[in-house]
C-alpha cells in the first residue's frame, strides 16, 4: 500500500518530465505519445518511500482535448503535484485542473514552478506570486511551492524530500472495507486474456478471489494480480495499482469506467442526488441541463435538475439530481465531476448523497431538501435513523445500511447498537445480516400482542392462554422475523409465558382460579357420570368452560363434541395397557373389553392415538413406550 499523487498542469509544462527525472521511468507509454511530445493516456510510474511503501504517480494528459482522462486519473488521488512552467505561468488547464481537484475533494498537494532553468529568478518569483494570489482564499492557500528543472536538476531534491514528506504525513489508505477498483485501463495480454486495471479504493484481493464487474453484473475468478511493479505480491491492498488477469473476460466486456468489486457491494444506478458545486466562471446550471458526468473513472452524459429551484448559480452550492442516460457504479460519498456539453468545460462538481433515487417533484421538494441534508451533515445516527424510518415494519439490515452508506459494517453495527441501547432501534440478529427495525414500530408490536392476550383472559378467564398460532394472526401485517422477535421479547423480559402450546401474560394463574373450581367440579362430575361413552357437549350449560377445559387437556374429545374427563381418558388408558400389555388390541377387542359400540370402540382408539398413548401397525394398536 502507499500514497498516490497525480499530476495536474497545462499541456507542455513538463508534467512527464518531471515524473521521468523523480522515478527514472518514462509515464508516456504510447508511440503516439512519444512521437508527439505530448500525453494522451494515463500514465503511471512508482517512487520507492522510505518505509518500503510506494508513492505512485498518475501522470494525467494536460491538453484541453484530453480533460476527461485527467478526470479518470484524478478520482483516485490522495494528493497532487501541480506543474506550471516558469516561463508561461498559470494557463487555461492550469485553472480548470485546479477546478477539478478542488471539486473531486484533493485538497492537499504542492506546486513544481518547472523550466527554470529557462528564466531568471525575477521571472520566477513572479510566476510564485502568481500562484499565491491564485490560491489566496482557497482550500489550496499554504501549498508549498518548488522551483525545480528537469534538465539541470535544480530543486529536484527539495520536491523529493516534499513528496516524501507529504507521504509520510498522510499516512496509507485503510482496507478494512470491501474491495472495490474503478477501472481506468484495459488490455489484452498474450498467453493471459484480458487485463484490467486501477488503483483498489478499499478492501484487498488475491489470486482465486471472486469478484464481479460493474457494470454488467459478471463475475470472474482472479487468475492472477500485479502490484504496482510487482508479480510476486500476494494481495494487493487500498491504495495499490493492481492489474488483475480475470478467467473468462472478453475484452469487449470490460472497459474504463467499470468498477470490479467484491460481489454484491457495487450499486448500479442511473440516477443520483447529489450535492454540486458550481464553478464561479461557470453559467448558471439550468433545469433539465445536459452535462457530461464524471465519477470514479467513468464518463456518462446526464440531464441535471437542480432540487430547489430552476437554476444553481455560478460558484453556489445546491442539491441536483441526475437522470444518467447510462448505469454507472457509484456509491454515497463518491465525488463527481460536470463538464458542460458543449464548449466542453468543468462547470461543477461535488459529492453523491444518494443513488437510485426517484425524481425531483415540486410538491415533495421541502421533504426531499430536509432528506439531502440530513444525507449531507453526515451523522451515521441521523441517516440510519431515516433508513430505518423508511423501512417501516421490514426495517433494514447492516449490511445493506453499509452499502447504502458507503460505510464499513463493522460502523454501522457500532452505531446501529448505540441506537438500541437509548431505544431509537431495535435489533435482530448478529454481523451483516443484523436487522434493525424502529424501536416504535417494535414497541408497538409489543403493545398489540400484550392487548390481546389480556383481552383473551378477561373473556376466557380459565383458558390457558392464546394459542402458539395467534402472534402471526395479531401482527398479520409484520414479517415473520419481526414476529418472533416481538414474542422472543417478551418471553425473555417476564411479559409472557409459554405454557405448553398456549400463550399467557405470566400473572394469570396457571391453575384453575379459585372462584371457578366449584363449578369446575360439577362440570367434571356430570361428565365422568356418563361413563365410558361420553357426554354430549350440548347437555352441559356453559360451553365456554368446556373450551377451556378442553384448551387444559382436562377435558377430551371422544369425538366432535362427546367429552370425556381427561382422568378418566388416562385411567382408561391404563385399564387397557394393564389388559393387553405390549401385545397391542385390536379395535374388536378394545370394543369388548371396554363394554361398548365398535363406534365408541373406535372414538376410544382414535383417542389414544390422538395423545399419543398408541401407535397402530396394521389392524393392531400398541403401546408407546413411557
Amino acid at each position: 500500500m502507499g500514497v498516490i499523487v497525480g499530476t495536474a498542469g497545462h499541456i507542455d509544462h513538463g508534467k512527464s518530465q518531471l515524473v521521468k527525472y523523480l522515478t527514472g521511468t518514462d509515464p508516456d507509454r504510447l508511440k503516439e505519445e512519444k512521437e508527439r511530445g505530448i500525453t494522451i493516456e494515463l500514465g503511471y510510474v512508482f517512487m520507492p518511500l522510505p518505509d518500503g511503501s510506494l508513492l505512485s504517480f498518475i501522470d494525467v494528459p494536460g491538453h484541453e482535448n484530453f480533460v476527461r482522462q485527467m478526470v479518470a486519473g484524478t478520482a483516485t488521488v490522495d494528493c497532487f503535484l501541480l506543474v506550471v512552467a516558469a516561463d508561461e505561468g498559470i494557463m487555461p488547464q492550469t485553472r480548470e485542473h485546479l477546478d477539478i481537484l478542488r471539486l473531486l475533494g484533493v485538497e492537499k498537494g504542492m506546486v513544481a514552478i518547472t523550466k527554470c532553468d529557462l528564466v531568471d529568478s525575477e521571472m520566477q518569483e513572479l510566476v510564485e506570486m502568481e500562484i499565491q494570489d491564485l490560491f489566496h482564499g482557497t482550500v489550496f492557500e499554504g501549498t508549498p511551492v518548488y522551483r525545480v528543472s528537469s534538465i539541470s536538476g535544480i530543486g529536484m531534491d527539495r520536491l523529493r524530500e516534499g513528496l516524501v514528506r507529504t507521504a509520510m504525513d498522510m499516512g496509507q489508505r485503510q482496507s478494512g472495507n470491501r474491495f472495490r477498483l474503478d477501472v481506468d485501463r484495459v488490455f489484452v495480454l498474450e498467453g493471459f486474456g484480458t487485463i484490467v486495471a486501477g488503483t483498489a479504493i478499499s478492501g484487498s484481493v488475491s489470486p482465486g478471489q471472486e469478484v464481479e464487474l460493474q457494470p454488467g453484473g459478471g463475475r470472474y475468478r482472479v487468475r492472477e494480480i500485479r502490484v504496482n511493479t510487482r508479480k510476486d505480491v500476494p494481495t494487493g491492498f487500498a491504495g495499490d495499482r493492481i492489474a488483475m488477469n480475470l478467467v473468462g473476460l472478453d475484452k469487449d466486456d470490460a472497459h474504463r469506467g467499470a468498477c470490479v468489486a467484491e460481489p454484491g457491494y457495487m450499486q448500479v444506478r442511473e440516477s443520483l442526488d447529489t450535492s454540486l458545486t458550481m464553478v464561479e466562471s461557470a453559467e448558471p446550471l439550468k433545469r433539465y441541463q445536459r452535462v457530461r458526468f464524471h465519477t470514479g473513472t467513468a464518463e456518462v452524459m446526464a440531464r441535471a435538475i437542480p432540487v430547489e429551484g430552476n437554476v444553481i448559480a455560478p460558484g453556489t452550492t445546491g442539491y441536483a439530481h441526475f437522470q444518467l442516460e447510462s448505469p454507472v457504479a457509484a456509491m454515497p460519498g463518491d465525488r463527481f465531476v460536470i463538464r458542460s456539453y458543449s464548449p466542453v468545460i468543468t462547470i461543477g462538481g461535488g459529492r453523491i448523497l444518494e443513488t437510485g433515487t426517484r425524481k425531483v417533484r415540486r410538491k415533495y421538494r421541502d421533504e426531499r431538501v430536509s432528506h439531502l441534508e440530513v444525507l449531507e451533515a453526515g451523522d451515521l445516527k441521523e441517516i440510519l435513523s431515516e433508513m430505518v424510518a423508511d423501512g417501516g415494519t421490514e426495517g433494514i439490515t447492516a449490511g445493506s445500511a453499509a452499502s447504502g452508506t458507503s460505510r464499513p459494517v463493522d460502523e454501522v453495527l457500532g452505531a446501529l447498537s448505540e441506537m438500541a441501547d437509548d431505544g431509537t432501534v431495535n435489533l435482530i440478529g448478529t454481523g451483516p445480516s443484523t436487522r434493525a427495525v424502529d424501536g416504535g414500530v417494535f414497541r408497538d408490536a409489543c403493545r398489540r400482542l400484550t392487548d390481546r392476550i389480556v383481552q383473551h383472559h378477561r373473556e376466557n378467564p380459565l383458558s390457558p392462554g392464546v394459542q402458539l398460532s395467534e402472534p402471526s394472526r395479531i401482527l398479520g401485517s409484520h414479517p415473520q422475523w419481526l414476529v418472533r422477535s416481538v414474542l422472543d421479547h417478551l418471553l425473555s423480559s417476564g411479559v409472557v409465558d409459554r405454557r405448553r402450546e398456549r400463550l399467557a401474560l405470566s400473572e394469570h394463574p396457571e391453575g384453575i382460579p379459585k372462584e371457578f373450581r366449584p363449578l369446575v367440579e360439577k362440570v367434571l362430575s356430570e361428565i365422568d357420570s356418563a361413563g365410558e361413552k361420553g357426554m354430549p357437549a350440548e347437555g352441559l350449560p356453559d360451553r365456554s368452560i368446556v373450551r377451556a377445559l378442553l384448551d387444559r387437556d382436562i377435558l377430551s374429545e371422544l369425538a366432535e363434541g362427546v367429552l370425556v374427563t381427561g382422568s378418566m381418558a388416562e385411567k382408561t388408558m391404563e385399564r387397557v395397557r394393564g389388559e393387553y400389555g405390549e401385545n397391542g388390541f385390536t379395535l374388536a377387542e378394545l370394543r369388548d373389553f371396554l363394554g361398548v359400540s365398535r363406534k365408541d370402540a373406535l372414538r376410544w382408539a382414535e383417542l389414544f392415538d390422538g395423545r399419543g398413548w398408541t401407535t397402530r401397525r396394521e389392524d393392531r394398536r400398541f403401546f408407546r413406550r413411557t
